[in-house]
């Protein structure tokens, strides 16, 4: 059994696993794509400017707090976590624009590296993808990947920055950069850092919406291993922001009502929103299936499926049938598979994100 550590998030507390991966020694990074070779200049936030890849990040857990520039006026605004994104409101079939999207100049295209936020006044970064079809007139996905513990920043993880490009230039892809603590020195995201993480989320698509033409009901996350795990915890932290969550060999920790919570009824937990779930776990990761199983437990019940299930693209992976509107939960056993990324699959889980 864990012990427990309390981490704040927002007005309310969370108590979340606070000890060494379940399979012994920590997660790992597991197999991986080499980053995107196309070098940007500028910055869709505050940027340093570098050409230097996977910048690790503060190693000090301080209180989320952050700094970043107003909301474009004219615009709706939606606040989770004490963190604002403004757009303008989407209808029935139509994009919510952000306000990036009334600014038709010319913004850096590329690999834009260290890019950076202010987080309880650490110096927090991220990497971000653009494609150099990127079109301002056309509002585009975003996609959030999240590396695993010892990991860096690799927006070309799961080989959509080339997707994206082969696709017209669809999505904009971000990579936070993981850092470490005390209790877990390796670079990663949760337990122990997660208030720390929610925050960089908000404000790195907050930066990106304020300077590029996205989509905000199209953003997504994905992740692998420990960054799977950080998936799953935004769809339950974040599910009113993002469209879809597609962890990687995830699972979550949680004693007591929380996030990702194994032993508390959904209503006893900090879940908001609606959210598609699609988790990808290969056949031969046997130490993490039980608890990947109780994670989309909770997501089942929370977001009404019943216990039966249909095939789904792409194969092999199956979803809970009668889910409510706007959600779905989907798992993808892979034959085969041990604790890694399912690059054979990358190409057909882009295309069941920009499908929806």
């Amino acid at each position: 059994m864990r012990s427990l550590c309390p981490v704040v998030l927002g007005l309310a507390v969370a108590s979340l696993g606070c000890g060494d991966d379940a399979a012994g020694g920590g997660e790992t990074e597991g197999s991986s794509t080499a980053g995107a070779s196309t070098s940007g200049t500028g910055s869709p936030g505050s940027s340093s400017g570098s050409t230097t890849a996977d910048s690790t990040g503060s190693t000090s857990e301080a209180s989320a707090s952050s700094s970043t520039g107003g909301a474009s006026e004219g615009s709706t605004s939606s606040s989770t976590g004490g963190s604002e994104t403004s757009s303008s409101t989407g209808g029935p079939g139509r994009p919510n624009l952000s306000p990036g999207c009334r600014d038709r100049g010319r913004a850096p295209v590329g690999l834009l590296e260290d890019q950076s936020v202010t987080v309880g006044g650490q110096s927090r970064t991220y990497d971000a993808f653009v494609p150099d079809n990127y079109d301002s007139a056309n509002p585009v996905a975003v996609v959030f990947t999240y590396h695993g513990v010892g990991g860096t920043s690799n927006t070309n993880r799961f080989d959509f920055d080339e997707l994206s490009v082969e696709s017209g230039g669809t999505s904009i892809q971000i990579a936070p950069q993981g850092w470490g603590t005390a209790q877990w020195p390796e670079n990663h995201f949760v337990p122990f850092t997660l208030a720390d993480s929610l925050e960089v989320f908000d404000l790195a698509l907050e930066a990106i919406a304020e300077t590029y033409c996205v989509d905000l009901d199209r953003v997504f996350a994905m992740g692998h291993s420990n960054g799977g795990q950080m998936a799953f915890h935004l769809g339950c932290l974040r599910g009113d922001r993002l469209r879809a969550v597609m962890p990687s060999g995830g699972r979550c920790f949680s004693s007591g009502p929380g996030v990702c919570d194994l032993f508390n009824p959904p209503n006893a937990q900090q879940c908001v929103g609606e959210v598609m779930v699609l988790s990808v776990m290969g056949e031969d990761d046997v130490t993490r299936h039980a608890d990947e199983e109780a994670t989309l437990e909770g997501f089942r019940q929370r977001q009404g499926c019943e216990e039966t299930t249909e095939p789904r693209d792409p194969e092999p992976c199956v979803r809970f049938t009668g889910c409510d509107d706007d959600a779905e939960v989907a798992r993808c056993r892979i034959p085969g598979l041990a604790h890694a990324i399912w690059n054979d699959g990358n190409a057909g889980l882009y295309a069941y994100m920009m499908a929806l």
